[in-house]
């Protein structure tokens, strides 16, 4: 190292001791929150968020069990002693527990005909799963589909075909999609999403009778122009 670079080194550490020196008391300030922050992280993941979620879990065990016994409104709301999946959603977001009352409180309210309430929870279910993401993903649609809404409802089927792809929920999406598309009178981009389908997905039961799909569609799309 040069003499000139060892000076300008020994300045550059003059400088920051000059820096110190005149704001010591913020300086401090700033590493105590930096501790503080790290710590409250730490706590967080560490802690409290595992003792959250093995408390969710419990609750959905009991809720999981009435919705597998179609005991509807048990399932959503409870038995008295625990949790119905609505308060398990609302009281424990971002746990692994909560994220799948979503799922499920979005699943039994379609269900019951509140679509609108069931496109709330669905869209807040986070789920890792892919076959269950996209489910999620497809039942929004159902819920635009039943509301009238078609051009949503494919808008969202394609969502649940391009983000979540496997071979087994995306040509289900692909065919609602395809449906959707048809009722709301875009035969074009209905023709694309058959198409699509008989491409990728051949072998798939929505892919049975997608020939005639295609044809079906094609002469919309020729009486439309």
């Amino acid at each position: 190292m040069s003499t000139e670079e060892q000076l300008t080194q020994i300045k550059g550490i003059d400088r920051i001791k000059a820096y110190y020196d005149n704001n010591r008391r913020t300086v401090s300030y700033a590493a105590i929150a930096l501790i503080v922050i790290a710590a409250g992280i730490y706590y967080y993941s560490n802690s409290y968020l595992p003792k959250r979620e093995n408390k969710a879990q419990s609750e959905l065990f009991a809720a999981e069990r009435y919705f597998r016994t179609d005991s509807v409104d048990k399932a959503l709301y409870g038995d008295g002693q625990f949790m119905g999946m609505i308060d398990i959603a609302d009281q424990f977001p971002n746990t692994k527990a909560g994220n799948l009352a979503n799922y499920y409180t979005g699943r039994l309210l379609m269900n019951k005909g509140e679509y609108e309430e069931a496109i709330g929870y669905l869209k807040k279910a986070k789920l890792a799963d892919n076959f269950l993401a996209a489910s999620s993903i497809i039942l929004r649609g159902d819920c635009h589909s039943e509301l009238g809404d078609y051009e949503k409802a494919a808008s969202v089927y394609m969502k649940a075909a391009d983000k979540r792809k496997n071979d087994v929920t995306t040509p289900r999406a692909l065919i609602k999609a395809a449906m959707a598309f048809e009722a709301s009178g875009n035969f074009k981009a209905g023709l694309k999403a058959l198409k699509r389908l008989k491409n990728d997905h051949f072998d798939s039961e929505p892919a049975q009778d997608v020939d005639r799909y295609i044809a079906l569609m094609q002469a919309r799309l020729a009486s439309q122009g």
